[in-house]
Parts: C-alpha cells; structure tokens; sequence
C-alpha cells in the first residue's frame, strides 16, 4: 500500500479560541463567513502538524505520542479527520 502525504492547503484565516481552531475560508481576499468550519482539540493538533507535508504514518505517531488513546482509536478518529478535512478542503493529500 502506498503512503499517503497530507499538508494544509492555503486561503483559509485561522483563529485560536481556547483549544479550538475556527477556519474561513478566503476568496478574493474576502472573508466567505458563511464557511466557517470549527476544529476541536484533536483537530486542531493535526491541522497544525500539517503546516508540513507529513505522511498518515508520522501522524498517527504523532496523535499516539500527544493522547492516552489506543492505535485502534487514534486510527480511527484520525481517518475521520482527514476524511473530513480532504471533503472541506482544508487539507490537501500528495503522493
């Protein structure tokens, strides 16, 4: 199976309210407020990782290191978060 590369994709102001991360998404330099997309905790701790490209390894090794989670989870729940993040777009995938 092939490795799978993700990084942040760019054209979204971000804005840190406690341990969340509130994502608009710009266009034309305009502020599209009915787009707003909301990152909890652990969302944000990935989005964060993915200023870099990484790879879905490096970030599950990531999560591990960062909670008290097991791999089963930790999979599971990052899976959902790249899923989810690739269909908004906040987040692009490389080979």
């Amino acid at each position: 199976m092939k490795e799978r590369f993700f990084k942040q994709s760019e054209g979204f102001v971000e804005q840190n309210v406690g341990d969340e991360t509130i994502l608009v998404p710009l266009v034309d330099s305009v502020a599209q407020m009915n787009e707003v997309i909301t990152l909890n905790e652990l969302g944000t701790f990935i989005y964060n990782l993915l200023k870099e490209l990484m790879s879905f390894d490096e970030l599950l090794k990531r999560v591990l290191d960062e909670y008290d989670v097991s791999e089963k989870d930790a999979t599971e729940d990052l899976n959902n978060f790249l899923k989810s993040a690739l269909e908004k777009k906040i987040i692009f995938e490389r080979d």
